[in-house]
């Protein structure tokens, strides 16, 4: 079962002003900024941060009052897609600040070639090389272990390199170009686990002592 399973609904004034903005010849992906989508960006975020209390990549919490740390997502990038796909329900959740950042307008989906002629928006988890969460559910893809991220299948792997979730691994002693070893899964579970400081330490050094022998 996908992970968000509601889609937003928008009353009749918004989507009035939606559809005058896709009307408007003048109107271009870079207007999702203007003040009045204002309400509209304000409506989006807290259906689905009151959703999903996430951000969707990462998993980290986000702000629930604040909008500095709780950015709307278009899975698909405003600037890579058809101008109404800005405001497709099934485009739409919520990241954090850094995973914001860092996605920015990279390219998701399979197929690339065929978007500007798309009039629907995909309808199907095969579409996309990242995990959607209005399709897929997170465990199955990528399993998580405090600040640590390991690629439980391919479209796992994907979602970890084009957000860099293990950036935040340095303080365990190793690269994260090194974790995309599904093998590994194992000794990264009984590490996050053990709560013994002592065998912790142990368990380290073994993971420490593997990744030397790769080099």
């Amino acid at each position: 079962m996908a992970d968000i399973n509601t889609v937003i609904g928008f009353s009749e004034e918004n989507k009035k002003l939606i559809q005058n903005k896709l009307s408007d010849k003048n109107f271009k992906y870079s207007d999702w900024s203007n003040d009045d989508l204002k309400e509209i960006r304000k409506v989006i975020r807290d259906f689905y941060r009151n959703l999903t209390q996430k951000c969707t990549y990462c998993q980290r919490d986000i702000s629930l009052q604040s909008a500095s740390n709780c950015h709307v997502e278009h899975i698909i990038a405003k600037s890579l897609s058809p101008l109404k796909f800005i405001f497709e329900p099934k485009n739409l959740c919520v990241i954090c600040a850094d995973c914001n950042e860092i996605k920015k307008n990279k390219e998701v989906e399979n197929h690339v070639t065929k978007r500007k002629s798309m009039t629907n928006y995909p309808r199907s988890s095969n579409a996309f090389l990242i995990y959607h969460p209005h399709f897929d559910n997170y465990d199955e893809h990528i399993y998580k272990c405090d600040d640590i991220y390991i690629d439980l299948s391919t479209k796992g792997s994907f979602t970890i390199h084009i957000c860099k979730l293990n950036n935040r691994i340095h303080k365990y002693g190793f690269e994260p170009s090194m974790l995309n070893k599904s093998e590994l899964f194992d000794l990264f579970n009984s590490i996050m686990s053990e709560e013994n400081y002592t065998k912790q330490e142990i368990l380290m050094k073994k993971l420490r002592k593997y990744f030397i022998s790769l080099k």
